[in-house]
């Protein structure tokens, strides 16, 4: 397998990669954006990232602007990832909805706590602590309804099945929230968060849990 170089499109900083290493790519900060159909990605380093991130609001607004907010209110996002570069990198990739970060599970679960109201909720799967299926676990305890309204990243979509497997099984769920690969082109990953939030996802878009059912036998979900 050939090695490739991938160039960021803002400064022209470049990272040796392959294929497969698109994945060690996101965990080291740099987020892909695709073009055209059959175009190559368009890659933005961590740097330029963090600029992005910097030079546009994406963090929580105040109280004050609820009235604001209803009269032409963004969709609301509570992000959570424990990779700072990361959080920023995506956090930049959804600019035109209303984000809110937590850099962990336990953080994310104060700001709920907060009562503060949320559309939707993007988490990393693995992180130290608690994981995110762990985190999706609480939600559904505590805020059945956001439940419906979650959204799993992973750079490790096998990893990230066979963990959402064994919380599925450990706590009786039949159904876990969708997962998308690292890195997610932008207009993906804002196309899915239009759409838990707005309700409307797909069953096919749903990670069930359960062995497929045969003619003439019912399965059980645990």
């Amino acid at each position: 397998m050939s090695s490739s170089s991938v160039v960021c499109v803002d400064c022209g900083d470049s990272s040796e990669a392959v294929e497969w290493g698109f994945v060690l790519l996101a965990r080291h900060g740099w987020s892909a954006q695709l073009g055209e159909a059959g175009s190559d990605p368009e890659w933005r380093c961590p740097a330029c990232n963090l600029r992005l991130a910097e030079s546009e609001p994406w963090e929580q607004k105040g109280d004050d602007d609820d009235d604001e907010r209803q009269r032409g209110r963004r969709l609301r996002v509570l992000l959570v990832d424990d990779q700072v570069l990361v959080l920023r990198a995506t956090a930049s990739m959804l600019r035109e909805l209303d984000v809110v970060t937590a850099g962990s599970a336990a953080e994310a679960l104060g700001r709920l706590a907060e009562g503060s109201h949320f559309d939707a909720v993007v988490s990393d799967v693995s992180m130290p602590g608690m994981s995110g299926p762990e985190l999706f676990v609480r939600i559904r305890e505590r805020y059945p309804s956001l439940a419906e309204r979650v959204l799993l990243l992973s750079g490790d979509s096998y990893g990230a099945s066979l963990l959402c497997t064994a919380v599925a099984r450990r706590e009786g769920i039949v159904t876990m929230p969708r997962i998308l690969d690292k890195p997610v082109p932008r207009d993906e990953l804002v196309r899915a968060v239009e759409t838990i939030a707005q309700r409307q996802l797909p069953r096919s878009g749903t990670f069930v849990i359960g062995e497929p059912a045969v003619a003439g036998r019912r399965t059980n979900a645990k």
